[in-house]
């Protein structure tokens, strides 16, 4: 049955690579109201072809953008339950002036698809897609129960999305979540996610006198704030740039002997392949480890930006009424973001800051999650992508957050399989963002293949 499928994508590419570049034209950016009706026409775009591939699509409107919500009725009841999840929405284009053509309006360059969204997830969503119309037209039906999520709201925050997935808990239940958001190991291999990284976000000011005041006259006789500030984040890391939170490292999970190995198979240099392309000429991070050990199983602290006093051009000679930092943590598997927010409270307050004081704002973050690699779902998609890429996956973790995967283990205790084929210079989130073709293909003949492989398990 696979077969007849994998040639029917391979004959109907070109319609497919059409389809996905009339969904790129649509100007989907979900963080500016100006784009509103461009977002619900991709939401409808959406919906329209997922009914194309025979499911019972239909909007559901929220206090944001729509979320497409879709759900088969005639597979055998005993078949597995795949939860799909992707998004519709796109970042700004901005800023134009970098891009070689115009954001909305697709080309084909060097075997690519270039144009806001291409990889970032609307390509990916069409792999999808194109899968289960494929099946659909080839065999009249998929043979697995699905049910499809496409939201709006991704690139904003998903603010909608959690309460959409508490109110229809009950239509969501499933065997397992397939999401196609992240990249291949390169070109050649598909990689499978199994470990991500949370994420805790803080903006923190330190408040002084009552008004930006004369240096002169008050310079060396009250705390700066900026000064104060920059004292205390100065001591968030020791020498061994560990950070000094007490209770930081506490819940971290070891790196298994098990991963190591796998890690260790793996064709990695941290110099051409992470740090020369953004001009970087050595690494650094915490002691001890890897380059790939701490973007992928240890934990981090960064801070994000700085602002208060002037910073304009020339001299201002003053004492600023306040200073502030935005401030974060990418979270290791077993860490929590809310008992790693209490300790980094504490720690703030625990700093004598000569009469200045703290307003802290926690803006929430995401869990990390790490997949079990010896589940069914896990083997199945491993043999899925050995047939349709006639070359064995990688395991992976990896070091950005999709806080989605955390949000439907929470919700409804639901494991994801994070099988993107996205590449590292595909400029997601940048000017001339782009999807290479190849990989679209392989997408589609993939997410083809996992329905056969997942309908086996029954």
């Amino acid at each position: 049955m696979l077969e007849d499928v994998l040639s029917y994508l391979d004959t109907q590419h070109q319609p497919a690579v059409d389809r996905l570049i009339d969904l790129l034209k649509i100007p989907s950016v979900s963080t500016d109201s100006v784009y509103t009706s461009d977002v619900r026409k991709a939401a409808v775009w959406v919906d329209r072809h997922l009914q194309e591939a025979g499911l019972h699509s239909e909007i559901h409107e929220t206090a944001g953008h729509p979320i497409v919500f879709a759900t088969n009725d005639d597979a055998p009841k005993d078949a597995p339950h795949i939860l799909y999840y992707g998004h519709y929405d796109v970042q700004p284009p901005d800023p134009l002036d970098k891009w070689n053509s115009p954001p909305f309006e697709p080309v084909i360059k060097n075997n690519a698809v270039v144009a806001r969204g291409a990889s970032d997830d609307k390509g990916q969503v069409c792999c999808i897609i194109e899968a289960l119309m494929a099946w659909k037209k080839v065999h009249g039906k998929i043979p697995v129960r699905i049910t499809v999520l496409i939201e709006g709201e991704e690139e904003c925050g998903s603010g909608s999305l959690h309460n959409f997935v508490v109110e229809n808990r009950d239509k969501l239940k499933a065997d397992v979540c397939v999401i196609s958001d992240t990249t291949m190991w390169n070109q050649d291999t598909v990689a499978i996610t199994y470990g991500l990284r949370g994420l805790l976000y803080f903006d923190i000011k330190l408040h002084g006198p009552s008004r930006d005041l004369h240096s002169g006259m008050y310079g060396g006789i009250l705390a700066n704030p900026c000064n104060e500030l920059t004292h205390v984040l100065g001591k968030l890391f020791d020498e061994n740039h560990r950070v000094t939170i007490p209770g930081f490292y506490d819940n971290v999970q070891p790196i298994s002997e098990k991963e190591q190995q796998q890690w260790n198979q793996l064709t990695f240099d941290e110099m051409t392949d992470c740090l020369s392309p953004v001009g970087v000429t050595q690494p650094h991070g915490e002691a001890g480890f890897t380059t790939l050990q701490r973007r992928w199983a240890r934990p981090a602290c960064d801070i994000n930006g700085m602002y208060g006093g002037y910073g304009g051009e020339g001299a201002r000679t003053v004492i600023p009424s306040f200073a502030g930092a935005k401030v974060s943590f990418r979270l290791a598997a077993n860490q929590c973001p809310d008992r790693i927010g209490v300790l980094f409270e504490q720690w703030l307050h625990s700093h004598d800051t000569h009469g200045c004081r703290w307003e802290i704002t926690n803006f929430g973050g995401a869990v990390p999650v790490a997949v079990s690699q010896n589940s069914p779902y896990m083997t199945a998609a491993a043999k899925a992508i050995t047939v349709s890429s006639g070359k064995e996956p990688v395991l992976i973790r990896e070091g950005a957050t999709i806080p989605v995967v955390g949000q439907f283990k929470q919700d409804l205790g639901l494991d994801s399989l994070l099988i993107g084929f996205g590449l590292i210079d595909d400029h997601i989130h940048s000017p001339n963002e782009r999807f290479n073709l190849d990989c679209f293909k392989l997408g589609c003949r993939t997410h083809a293949a996992l329905i056969a492989e997942f309908a086996n398990l029954k």
